[in-house]
């Protein structure tokens, strides 16, 4: 395989990463949907499917996420005298957070056959590296890492072959 075949191969592999990170990213988003629809809905919170939506949407923000929503939203409801609203409220936030965290980058390196440690690792130097903007380059450069071991293992085994 030529230089110039490697990197394409790199490239095209990378392109279909990139679509099995947002696919992984989607799974996510599904799953925070109904958990926070779910909260809110035994909560008795009115439009709770359609809360759970928005939340979920600015939760894929990098950086900012849920809790521009919710610590404020609960702020409010302890202040109001409804304290505990406002802990059922932190305890959905706190589980759906922990729970993304721990889940993402098991979804992205299985989807990406990846080590699960791997995506974390990328997007802790990436954020060191570019402050927040670092969060935006792990979302390339893990697919491209991911393309660039695929394609190494295909040359490998090529080469294995024609032995």
């Amino acid at each position: 395989m030529t230089k110039a075949t490697f990197w394409k191969q790199v490239f095209l592999h990378t392109i279909q990463n990139i679509k099995l990170y947002i696919g992984a990213e989607a799974k996510l988003l599904l799953l925070t949907v109904v958990i926070y629809g779910l909260g809110f809905w035994l909560l008795n919170i009115q439009w709770a499917l359609l809360i759970a939506i928005g939340i979920s949407l600015v939760a894929l923000l990098p950086v900012i996420g849920a809790g521009v929503v919710f610590i404020p939203w609960i702020l409010i409801e302890w202040l109001q005298g409804e304290t505990q609203v406002g802990w059922w409220l932190f305890a959905i936030y706190l589980g759906v957070e922990l729970l993304t965290e721990v889940l993402q980058p098991l979804l992205i390196g299985k989807d990406l056959k990846l080590p699960f440690w791997l995506p974390i690792v990328i997007t802790l130097m990436c954020t060191i590296a570019f402050n927040l903007f670092g969060v935006m380059v792990a979302g390339i450069l893990i697919p491209f890492i991911s393309a660039y071991f695929q394609v190494k293992a295909l040359e490998r085994a090529e080469i294995y072959d024609e032995k």
